[in-house]
């Protein structure tokens, strides 16, 4: 019986060797894995000989705004960004405006998603003020809860002892991981110069509120994600605290490949939360995410804004960076130019995050799994932003030299993006919204 879609003599990677093999897909599935000569026949044949089939980054951090801030991106732009760099699931972050607090605004968005994306999309929740008020009808949809200690969605919460224990507890009720953004400042400090604003979202603040919440997991035998470490002191507390998967990391490729000394000091561009760290931090992160693998995941955590937005003085611009299309080019270039080897790649790209979200059947090129495939080439460019399909288009790494260009990317079996051009019209690829399952 012949498959819908062969990808005919392309590199694939098995048991971390490069070889040569054909991959063949059957309506959504991954239907074999075939050697040179072997393969059935196909309705349709893409040829690949010199490029590499990889299975599609899996993105559990992104914000992909919509709803009241469109201008900055929206389901259809920010999906297409994720086709476009190599990402065929994405996991969405609950502090849009207004932020997935009830049923009501997830249903917003996941209507809009079904209709606008390219790519399969995820959504968490947060938390209420009073837990009491979680609305349990969120649950059936969302991959998780996301807390933001150091500006609650809900505003005026405070992140106490008991707060914490509670977030903990109420996503262990509900079988989700608790996914927080590690910063015990808080919403209103007084900040005036970058000096303070650096101080005040320091690594010292990182550690602290990364051991209140590791503390919390213990008193509750609960489940915690550790949001874009950027500190190696962090690092080195999650690795002293690694308990199975009770305790999960994830780092950005901008924590990982860049530091504070490479931009000028009041250059927004460059401003995000967690700030850049110094040369000594990426690269104890590097070590942690590899060698120790005391650091999960890479997530991209693209967060758009308007050029307007990034380009005020520092203290005003926007904390935050497009990333969808950047990560896996950034990631791949690291593979080839043997920093990151091979399994690291597919394991912090691909497999560990689909673990830590529950999306069983993904992140893994194999027979019966989903086929969200990425056809890589191998080749050297410089990095524009002003070609992103995202509307954000400034970003820290302009001018970067990278070695893998997604050239196709498959999505449920479905061609989606092919050499620059989107090949099916938006809401017809993917799944929205990805369950755990």
């Amino acid at each position: 019986m012949p498959v819908d879609l062969l990808l005919r003599d392309g590199i694939v990677i098995l048991d971390g060797r490069e070889e040569v093999r054909s991959i063949g897909v059957k309506y959504d599935k991954i239907a074999g894995i075939y050697p040179v000569g072997q393969e059935p026949m196909a309705n349709r044949v893409i040829e690949c000989t010199g490029l590499f089939v990889l299975p599609g980054m899996i993105d559990i951090h992104v914000h992909l705004r919509d709803l009241e801030q469109k201008e900055r991106e929206d389901y259809r732009t920010g999906t297409m960004a994720a086709a476009a760099g190599g990402v065929t699931s994405v996991v969405d972050m609950p502090n849009s405006v207004p932020p997935v607090l009830t049923r009501g605004v997830l249903d917003t968005k996941i209507a809009n998603a079904q209709s606008s994306r390219y790519v399969n999309v995820g959504f968490y929740a947060g938390v209420p003020k009073s837990v009491e008020d979680f609305d349990q009808a969120l649950v059936p949809d969302i991959l998780g809860l996301k807390v933001y200690p150091h500006a609650p969605l809900a505003a005026g919460t405070e992140y106490t002892k008991r707060r914490i224990e509670d977030c903990v507890s109420l996503a262990k009720e509900h079988s989700l991981p608790l996914m927080f953004h590690p910063d015990s400042s808080r919403e209103n400090a007084r900040i005036t110069s970058i000096d303070d604003h650096l101080l005040v979202h320091g690594c010292d603040n990182e550690c602290e509120s990364l051991e209140r919440f590791i503390e919390a997991k213990r008193r509750v035998d609960g489940r915690i994600h550790v949001c874009h470490v950027s500190c190696a002191s962090a690092a080195r507390l999650i690795a002293e605290n690694r308990a199975e998967s009770s305790l999960t990391a994830e780092v950005t490729p901008h924590h990982l490949l860049l530091s504070s000394d490479q931009f000028p000091y009041e250059d927004g561009i460059a401003k995000m939360l967690p700030p850049l760290r110094s040369p000594y931090d990426s690269q104890t992160l590097r070590q942690m995410l590899c060698d120790k693998c005391a650091i999960d995941c890479v997530a991209s955590d693209h967060a758009p804004h308007t050029a307007g937005q990034k380009r005020e003085d520092f203290l005003r611009a926007a904390a935050g960076i497009p990333g969808l299309e950047t990560t896996v080019p950034l990631l791949l270039t690291e593979v080839f130019d043997k920093r990151i080897s091979w399994v690291d790649y597919l394991r912090v790209c691909c497999s560990a995050p689909a673990e830590i979200v529950g999306l069983t059947g993904k992140g893994v090129l194999a027979e019966g799994f989903d086929a969200d495939i990425v056809v890589v080439s191998k080749e050297e460019y410089r990095i524009r932003g002003d070609r992103f399909f995202s509307k954000a288009r400034l970003t820290p790494f302009e001018g970067h030299r990278v070695l893998a260009r997604p050239v196709v990317t498959i999505v449920g079996g479905n061609v989606v993006y092919s050499y620059g051009r989107f090949m099916i019209e938006a809401g017809l690829a993917g799944r929205v919204p990805l369950r755990k399952h």
